[in-house]
């Protein structure tokens, strides 16, 4: 109907940055189709600093000044821009929501993980007790719940005694796919890689558990085990002292290769490239770097946790995550008999239209289950 009003969405946008990781991946790749898909809505973007999306007609920008992070911003600066732009429904898109916000206001609360539960010591403080408290309740006050893997489902259900109104997973990027050889062999070149590598890839942050995996690589490596070079791909993290120690020594022997942030136009190449992509995390509340690599034909090695097994679509390699399990899996690399596998590109679901609709018909009954009746 013309004459209805226009259904204004805010989003978290605070993931949402040049060089986004895998929180700001998600959201980026459910928002734009979503947005497109409907020019009769207007979304509203509110981050704590400035916004890397594509600046669409039905699309604005708020962003708070200073800089705060985490449960002090949700409950400070995005608490007062909410108030002003009194949104009819909210995508906490990461997770948490403001104590205090406008009441007719309805929310949509997307899930990702469970780390502070399965992995509190990999947290810093504030970000521990934040998460502890601040998703709890944001799962208990949310109008919509949406979690990103049946396995965090099944977690948060048994946490919080409530079941998921959708499980949308996280969506590759459509450059995601196996390159030509030359494409590889260009980017080895010029990354300076060798033809032969193993792949890990993350924030380096404790969670990811580069510690032991790179301890287990060096006591095969000088124990005369023919392993290839062992490359580290991903940004600076945090509680990071031990891991850039264990770098630096792997470095040092000429053992390991430290990338840094690699941009999205060489992912797929420098997956496609490596003899096996390891992800051996404490824990992960789906994965997405599994689901990159093997649309990119990489096999993967993967921590224990369901999550990371449905990631890989049951066709990872299984590591445990201390020392010893991580050399046992290495050893058999060493001698060829690990059960390397891959899932054909045609067997995973990859569709942003569908999920992004899915995201959209509960905003839209959120909305709804407040008054709000999109036009």
């Amino acid at each position: 109907m013309s004459g209805a009003p226009r259904l204004r969405v805010g989003v978290d946008a605070t993931a949402l940055v040049a060089r986004p990781t895998g929180v700001g991946n998600y959201i980026a790749r459910l928002l734009e189709p979503m947005v497109l898909a409907h020019p009769e809505a207007e979304f509203v973007l509110f981050s704590n600093d400035a916004v890397s999306f594509p600046a669409l007609p039905n699309v604005r920008f708020r962003s708070s000044s200073p800089k705060r992070r985490g449960p002090y911003w949700q409950n400070t600066h995005l608490r007062a821009m909410l108030a002003e732009e009194r949104p009819n429904v909210f995508w906490a898109a990461n997770g948490l929501l403001p104590v205090w916000r406008p009441q007719c206001m309805a929310s949509v609360v997307t899930v990702h993980d469970l780390v502070y539960k399965f992995a509190p010591e990999t947290l810093p403080f504030v970000s521990l007790w934040g998460r502890r408290i601040g998703q709890r309740m944001a799962v208990a006050a949310a109008d919509k719940l949406v979690y990103v893997s049946q396995a965090t489902a099944d977690d948060a259900r048994a946490a919080y005694g409530r079941a998921a109104d959708a499980i949308i997973p996280p969506l590759a990027d459509n450059s995601f796919k196996r390159p030509a050889a030359s494409a590889v062999t260009a980017m080895c070149q010029r990354l300076g890689l060798p033809e032969h590598y193993l792949l890990t890839l993350g924030t380096l942050e404790p969670r990811k558990n580069i510690v032991a995996l790179v301890d287990a690589y060096l006591n095969r490596r000088e124990a005369g085990a023919a392993l290839p070079l062992l490359v580290i791909a991903g940004g600076k993290g945090w509680l990071d002292s031990d891991i850039a120690a264990r770098l630096e020594r792997g470095e040092a022997l000429g053992f390991v290769r430290r990338l840094g942030y690699v941009d999205l136009a060489d992912l797929p190449a420098l997956y496609a490239g490596c003899d096996a992509f390891l992800m051996p995390s404490l824990y992960e509340g789906f994965g997405m770097p599994l689901l990159e690599g093997q649309l990119c034909g990489a096999p993967v090695i993967h921590g224990p946790h369901a999550s990371m097994r449905e990631a890989a679509g049951g066709l990872g390699v299984t590591t445990l995550t201390n020392v010893a399990g991580i050399e046992d899996v290495l050893d058999a690399l060493t001698a060829g008999t690990l059960a390397l596998a891959c899932r054909l590109r045609s067997d995973i679901v990859n569709d942003p239209g569908l999920s992004s609709s899915k995201l959209w018909s509960l905003i839209s009954e959120a909305a709804s289950s407040r008054g709000h009746r999109p036009s």
